[in-house]
């Protein structure tokens, strides 16, 4: 391997590959070093949405969107914690950055998904939301990491539903027997950039993990990684190895959510945040985070190590039959709007000095169990052993150490809203999210049909905590000056452009945007010098 290159980019996810593939074609060489032995990281694993306003896509199609629109709907969401000029640089450049990566061989399409927010200012139906169709990766989808289950072969685009679909699972398993290698979602569109960047001749090493950056005269000129091998960055260093979600030492210092548990590979360790500030890196904190979300773990998926927690805000906690209470078995957020539940999480009783929504449990029925998704199965498949089940509501609430006169409680009241259409409490299903998935009457099915199911729930989220990078990428020192010579892309970054809230398909879209700015920032930088 060569000694030096113009770019060194830590991290082989979206991001990463991203800045390398557009660095390439900006005439610098470049190479990708990733710690798993697999690339792709928490994006192989994702949905592949990107949230892109004001596309040529949906231009295309009749759309009329506007980059105020777009930057009133960001500014909405971001909830008072966006950096103007970050956010500017996004709604401008992501357009271009969707057109740059569709020239260079990458078939994106829109996506029937909409805004979470459709309150808000801006706020549009589907149109910004875009994904790539599935294709056979061939060798290329062997070197990129995969989820459990076979959802990954096929997107929710292709037959929108979620895991819920039965068609979706019967196409999935069609696909896995007819074509082992096709690639959709997160996976198909790393396995996308993998193939681009193979055919640049980039370099793409695995099992390679950064371990420190080095500086010269002041400026970051490369990385020493495994074994203490130095390579040189003659123009960048480029840190795009994600956040921090697996590191449970980074988790306990900067979130507040007991019981958490990583939506992320193992890999996903905040190594790019650490050895950034060892150089006096600044950080952000993402205050009043809302890129929260509840889920398990699975023991199925990971029988010889840890499986990642595995969301169910767009699975179990929005189909009927199902409700999810704390520890007095009370319900206490709409369930079917994820994001009315992330707030809750951070409630705190000052008088009983607890969070009382944490922990909390998923509570279900024989109905949902047969009919629904559960854990990644298809629909309708046997619930594992290793869910708590009953004969009754009281005997389920001793088992799991929930209060049973409460819950027995909630469960009456749920049980009569949901004859009458209607969720007294809390709305459940009445925002634009809700109706996207389902009609309000069947989100809120009973839940009076033995056995009765719970399984503890567990907080996950995005880092609240990132490198402070600037509208060019740039990472910024405690000094408030850029530092010469490194950027960070992806959720290694701080999501100032987005600020506190979530929407689908933020993250992948700052990843491919940002990821195309430092590259162009370095080339400009090598020419003028």
């Amino acid at each position: 391997m060569k000694a030096g290159f113009d770019v060194v980019v830590i991290g082989g996810g979206c991001a990463g590959l991203a800045t390398a593939i557009a660095a390439s074609d900006l005439g610098l060489d470049c190479v990708v070093l990733e710690k798993a032995p697999k690339l792709g990281g928490g994006s192989a694993i994702s949905s592949g949405y990107l949230w892109i306003g004001a596309n040529h896509l949906d231009a295309a199609a009749g759309g009329t969107d506007t980059p105020e629109a777009v930057t009133d709907y960001i500014r909405y969401v971001g909830a008072g914690a966006v950096d103007e000029a970050r956010m500017a640089a996004f709604v401008a450049e992501a357009p271009g950055a969707l057109r740059f990566f569709e020239a260079a061989g990458i078939p994106f399409r829109l996506s029937p998904r909409i805004d979470h927010y459709g309150m808000a200012p801006g706020a549009r139906g589907a149109g910004r939301i875009v994904d790539t169709p599935p294709f056979d990766a061939g060798a290329f989808g062997d070197a990129v990491l995969l989820p459990a289950g076979p959802l990954f072969r096929v997107s929710g685009s292709t037959l929108p539903g979620g895991a819920n679909s039965p068609a979706l699972w019967a196409a999935a398993e069609a696909a896995a027997r007819d074509q082992p290698g096709l690639r959709g979602g997160g996976a198909g569109l790393v396995s996308r950039l993998v193939q681009l960047a193979i055919g640049r001749g980039i370099p793409l090493l695995t099992g390679v993990a950064v371990e420190r950056l080095t500086v010269t005269d002041g400026r970051v000129s490369g990385v020493v990684a495994t074994g203490g091998i130095i390579i040189e960055a003659r123009r960048a260093v480029v840190i795009a190895s994600g956040g921090y979600e697996s590191s449970p030492e980074l988790v306990d210092r900067f979130e507040a959510l007991p019981g958490w548990q990583s939506m992320f590979p193992g890999s996903v360790t905040g190594d790019g945040l650490v050895m950034a500030t060892e150089h006096g890196a600044a950080t952000q904190v993402i205050g009043n985070n809302l890129s929260v979300f509840l889920g398990f773990r699975n023991p199925d998926e990971a029988p010889s190590g840890v499986a990642p927690c595995r969301l169910s805000g767009t699975q179990e906690l929005p189909s009927p039959h199902t409700m999810v209470v704390n520890r007095h078995g009370r319900r206490f957020a709409d369930e079917s709007f994820f994001q009315a539940m992330a707030p809750a999480l951070h409630h705190f009783d000052v008088v009983a000095r607890e969070r009382p929504n944490l922990p909390c449990w998923l509570i279900f029925d024989r109905q949902f169990a047969d009919s629904f998704s559960f854990g990644g199965r298809p629909p309708g498949a046997a619930i594992p052993s290793w869910v708590q089940r009953a004969d009754s509501i009281e005997a389920l609430a001793r088992a799991l150490g929930i209060d049973a006169d409460g819950l027995a409680a909630t469960v009456r009241g749920f049980n009569a809203d949901a004859r009458d259409g209607v969720d007294r409490a809390f709305g459940r299903g009445q925002s634009a999210w809700g109706l996207n998935r389902y009609d309000p009457r069947t989100t809120l099915g009973a839940i009076d049909a033995p056995p009765f199911y719970g399984i503890r729930l567990h907080p996950t989220a995005l880092s609240s905590v990132g490198l402070l990078a600037d509208a060019k990428a740039r990472v910024r020192h405690v000094r408030g000056h850029p530092m010469a010579g490194l950027y960070a892309v992806g959720n290694a970054a701080a999501r100032t452009e987005t600020g506190s809230g979530y929407q689908t398909g933020f993250s992948l879209a700052s990843g491919l945007t940002f990821g195309l700015i430092a590259a162009r920032d370095t080339a400009s930088d090598r020419e003028a010098n």
